[in-house]
């Protein structure tokens, strides 16, 4: 682990539960005031696997919650109401929680007190499978990184991020690590999510810590623009040309990233970066290729 603004939702759980819901008996919608809407009722899950931490109720166990979900008075969803307005609870589904771990009382811990996220479970078991299979214990730096390449066709955003946590403090001291990282982030075989997720990792760490060297911020900004301007990757263009890349040329972290630093004599791909519409912010920049952005 390191010191990162980076938050990956799998390290910083104490624990994290799947579960099904078995039976739902929820009374009508009411008013609480300022807006809000609620109701009360109960639910029976069952624990289908405990994948982080310790519960007092094992698999196949069905304990019973009292719940109170909260929602808009107006129908108009214009906030966070909780952790169960944001999912189904007929029986049947099955959900995965985030939780602190404080204790191991299940029906203490799936509350918006101790539960940071509760999402659909089909959302986020292929990456915590992945993620929680890899042994931190013995896996070095490098070979985390290797095996965030194997599985880059199958580890999404939450994968992402706990692999960036782990490697981040070696990243910063190696530019051939970060390279190596920015690689499987570029590589459009690589899930999308989990490119978006390692851009931004190193964007935010960046820009807010100020401790990356100047060929590693290069090195990222290339990285954007291929995996951005790669037609396979259209869903990157906006985010990435529009908000990360731009401001990541700009930060002064310590100082601004021109193009000659970023581009050197890469003269296919600063075309690339002149000729998509979706860059032309980006033209005066290029322009002036010892004056920054």
């Amino acid at each position: 682990m390191s010191d990162t603004p980076v938050i990956s939702e799998i390290a910083a759980a104490g624990l994290i539960v799947h579960v099904r819901v078995r039976s739902e008996r929820l009374g009508p919608w009411g008013p609480e005031g300022g807006g809000v809407a609620r109701r009360q009722g109960r639910l029976a899950v069952e624990v289908v696997e405990v994948l982080k931490g310790r519960l007092d109720s094992p698999a196949g166990a069905v304990v019973d919650l009292e719940i109170t979900e909260r929602g808009p008075a107006t129908g108009r969803v214009a906030d966070y109401y909780g952790i169960w307005f944001h999912v189904p609870t007929a029986p049947g589904t099955e959900l995965v929680g985030f939780c602190d771990g404080s204790s191991a009382a299940l029906a203490e811990q799936l509350t918006d007190e101790h539960c940071s996220q509760l999402v659909e479970a089909a959302t986020v078991l292929e990456d915590l499978h992945l993620a929680l299979g890899l042994d931190l214990g013995r896996l070095t730096a490098d070979r985390l990184i290797q095996e965030a390449g194997r599985l880059r066709s199958r580890g999404g955003a939450l994968f992402a991020r706990y692999v960036w946590v782990n490697v981040r403090t070696a990243l910063v001291a190696s530019p051939d690590r970060f390279a190596a990282l920015m690689r499987i982030a570029e590589d459009p075989a690589t899930v999308t999510s989990a490119q978006e997720a390692y851009l931004s990792a190193a964007y935010e760490d960046a820009t807010v810590t100020e401790e990356w060297p100047t060929g590693s911020r290069a090195r990222l900004a290339r990285a954007m623009m291929r995996a951005a301007l790669h037609p396979a990757d259209a869903e990157l263009r906006e985010p990435v040309l529009g908000v990360y890349l731009p401001n990541l040329l700009r930060a002064p972290a310590p100082e601004p990233l021109a193009a000659r630093e970023v581009l050197g004599d890469r003269a296919e791909l600063a075309e690339q970066v002149r000729s998509a519409p979706e860059a032309a912010h980006l033209r005066p920049w290029l322009d002036t290729p010892d004056g920054g952005s």
